[in-house]
């Protein structure tokens, strides 16, 4: 079975666990991700410093990232954030505040969706970090409860064409028998900058066998007319795999 990953983190942690599950893996990264230099947002992180009244995390590595930038300004972000009401949007981001020492009160189930019905009503400040990109969603959600919103974007994404290209090229040709995405921007990077998001669409729905890690990244299939084979509700790789091999096998059976 080639399972083919179209993420660009975790690559090499993704191939050791396919080989070891017996999966032969293919890395088609469609992303490239990169860090905002720290001085581009260096007052906003300053104004976090200050403190805030909410502070909503929306993905793990958004959370490390912003603390990482408070140290590189020699701020304390800790003390401010342990007197704020956290929300974190899913596993990932919760998992990330829990090892900051700032467990969250209350945890959505991956989509910004989930966080509407736990936003408090209040004045004052809310902290949203992004993940590559604005959630209008989210900010006039805040803005309509009274807050003053203070977005922090620590990393942004852009698409890969020539890793879109190669992946699109071995779906079409027969050369991946599953496929796994691990994040919704993955599965909108791959069908805009595909040559034929048609053909494409009808090889994930047949011959290739399209797997997805979270609720929201599964909802990113179906907007572009793909049902996934399995999704992991954990929002872990390693699970993702074991579970896709469970299914497998009771396929066959």
């Amino acid at each position: 079975m080639r399972i083919a990953y179209a993420g660009l983190r975790r690559k090499e942690e993704f191939k050791a666990l396919a080989e070891k599950l017996g999966f032969t893996p293919l890395l088609f990264p469609v992303q490239a991700t990169e860090k905002v230099p720290v001085p581009e947002y260096r007052d906003q992180v300053r104004a976090l410093a200050q403190g805030v009244d909410l502070f909503l995390a929306t993905t793990g590595v958004g959370v490390r990232d912003l603390l990482e930038a408070g140290k590189a300004l020699g701020l304390d972000l800790e003390g401010p954030l342990a007197k704020a009401f956290r929300l974190a949007r899913g596993a990932k981001a919760a998992r990330a505040l829990k090892e900051a020492g700032l467990p969250p009160h209350a945890v959505g189930d991956g989509t910004s969706k989930s966080l509407l019905p736990l936003l408090p009503q209040g004045r004052g400040v809310a902290a949203l970090q992004l993940y590559g990109k604005p959630l209008p969603l989210l900010e006039n959600a805040l803005a309509e409860r009274g807050y003053r919103v203070l977005p922090l974007m620590p990393y942004r994404h852009l698409p890969d064409p020539e890793g879109i290209l190669r992946l699109e090229e071995a779906v079409l040709g027969g050369e991946v028998d599953a496929l796994a995405f691990v994040a919704a921007i993955q599965v909108e990077f791959l069908f805009e900058g595909a040559k034929d998001p048609k053909a494409l669409r009808e090889a994930l729905n047949t011959r290739v066998k399209a797997l997805a890690v979270g609720r929201v990244t599964a909802d990113a299939l179906r907007e572009w007319g793909v049902k996934p084979f399995y999704v992991d509700e954990t929002e872990r790789l390693g699970s993702l795999l074991q579970g896709f091999k469970r299914a497998l096998q009771k396929e066959v059976a």
